[in-house]
């Protein structure tokens, strides 16, 4: 199936790193120490792909402008404070990119982080190479916004119909479908293949080198 795809487009969190339950003890870490309410688990999961600013008002909407912005520098503080090694790539993220990139496709990222943050991310693990166009929720429109789809398409010059997302949440697969574009849900993320099926992926994965199954 993958053959007929000649531009692969990646979520980061969730589907090439293993970075979500960090993402979700600091949300809860700086709810505690703003004294907001806890969410629960599986919303601060759902939020994951918003621009973090976008995220922060979903989870607590009645939030002021201070209040965010506190809430988003807190979040900052918090997540940059562990470091990001190769050891936050799932075990199958690196022998994928090195297959796909040996089959010649086109590689991307489009994510929910801001352009530092997916900076720091590529820099830490090393697989900033891979990847011919990286898209950012600090610049782009967030999911499931196509945005960001749209100009990675433009920017490589591959049509909606070569073009397959894959990642982990509802938010990836909306936005592939808003693009016109097919995409394939991983369950190594933010939601459960039940969920995700909801949204009409190619396929539901347990694991990101199952990708070359036929």
């Amino acid at each position: 199936m993958i053959n007929k795809f000649d531009l692969i487009v990646f979520d980061w969190d969730g589907t090439l790193a293993n970075s979500i339950d960090w993402i979700v003890d600091c949300i809860v870490q700086v709810s505690e120490e703003l004294n907001l309410p806890v969410p629960s688990q599986q919303a601060c999961k759902d939020v994951i792909g918003l621009s973090l600013s976008e995220a922060m008002l979903q989870l607590f909407p009645t939030l002021t402008k201070t209040q965010k912005d506190e809430m988003v520098a807190s979040y900052r503080i918090k997540y940059i404070a562990k470091p990001i090694t190769t050891e936050d790539l799932f075990l199958n993220t690196l022998p994928v990119l090195t297959e796909l990139q040996r089959m010649g496709k086109t590689l991307a990222v489009a994510t929910g982080k801001g352009q530092q943050g997916l900076d720091r991310a590529l820099d830490g693990t090393g697989i900033r190479s891979f990847f011919h166009q990286l898209r950012c929720a600090d610049t782009m429109r967030s999911k499931p916004s196509p945005h960001m789809l749209f100009d990675i398409m433009q920017a490589t010059n591959h049509s909606a119909d070569k073009t397959l997302m894959i990642g982990d949440s509802t938010l990836d697969l909306m936005m592939a479908n808003n693009a016109g574009v097919a995409s394939i849900g991983v369950t190594t993320g933010a939601h459960s293949r039940d969920t995700l099926e909801k949204h009409a992926p190619l396929r539901c994965l347990d694991n990101l080198i199952d990708l070359f199954e036929r």
